[in-house]
């Protein structure tokens, strides 16, 4: 995987650098149709596949971006090509070129290229994680009333997800330091593999979203599992990443959610 991680870092960066033209501090949109249309325009996925097809042309492409069930044997590409973009069309920083490859299961390569910042986020199963080359490490704490607990939207969830994500914030309130929801989901994935958020939790997760940046935070010390403690796969209801030392005391805390 060292030896991919490279072309995968040039391609992640050229398509970094033409959605940077794009993007402005400045920019600001008047409603949903005027989101739309922007997306539409910032729509690199063909291209993108078409430069990671070159690097591995045997891997499969995970062609939903809201893709939630279990992928075949073999090699996939789980991409984004832009995670973030209502942050884009907002003027806001937080979007990225997010590339991961799974092989049979298990997360082998992330890279995650944020523009703004000129932030570049890598990892290989077993190799460590890193931003601009220098080795991420999870937080320490131990407790689960002091932690920084985040999660995402996906998209457009039903409204009864959306109202059981609702509940569980509004429960985790009174249970952790702080609870935070953003979009994109990678965001809150490469602050706990940073140290600077401590857990994370998602119902019903979106492959292309989590698989990038669970492998950074796996691979900076966290654990990653769903609800019920069972090792995450792709596929699997539900995700909670936690540093070991927090994460038994994460399960147990939203045990009832």
């Amino acid at each position: 995987m060292e030896l991919l991680l490279q072309p995968v870092v040039e391609t992640a960066r050229d398509f970094g650098a033409r959605l940077l033209k794009l993007y402005s501090p400045a920019n600001r949109l008047t409603g949903r149709d005027a989101i739309r249309a922007g997306a539409g325009a910032l729509d690199f996925e063909d291209p993108l596949r078409e430069a990671l097809r070159a690097i591995r042309p045997a891997a499969g492409w995970v062609s939903d971006d809201e893709e939630r069930t279990a992928l075949g044997a073999g090699e996939w590409w789980a991409v984004d090509d832009v995670e973030g973009a209502v942050n884009l069309l907002h003027g806001r920083p937080e979007w990225c070129v997010d590339i991961a490859l799974v092989r049979d299961g298990e997360v082998e390569l992330a890279v995650v290229y944020q523009p703004v910042g000129d932030l570049l986020y890598t990892a290989t199963r077993g190799g460590g994680a890193f931003v601009n080359g220098h080795r991420l490490e999870v937080s320490p704490k131990s407790a689960f009333a002091d932690a920084i607990v985040e999660t995402s939207q996906v998209g457009d969830e039903p409204a009864a997800l959306k109202s059981r994500i609702g509940a569980a914030i509004g429960t985790l309130m009174s249970r952790a330091l702080l609870v935070r929801t953003t979009i994109p989901t990678t965001f809150p994935l490469l602050a706990l593999a940073e140290g600077r958020s401590d857990v994370f939790w998602q119902y019903e997760p979106a492959l292309t979203g989590v698989a990038a940046g669970v492998l950074l935070a796996t691979e900076a010390g966290a654990l990653a599992t769903d609800l019920t403690g069972a090792p995450w796969r792709p596929g699997a209801a539900s995700l909670l990443v936690a540093p070991p030392a927090l994460h038994a005391e994460a399960l147990k805390a939203m045990a009832d959610l």
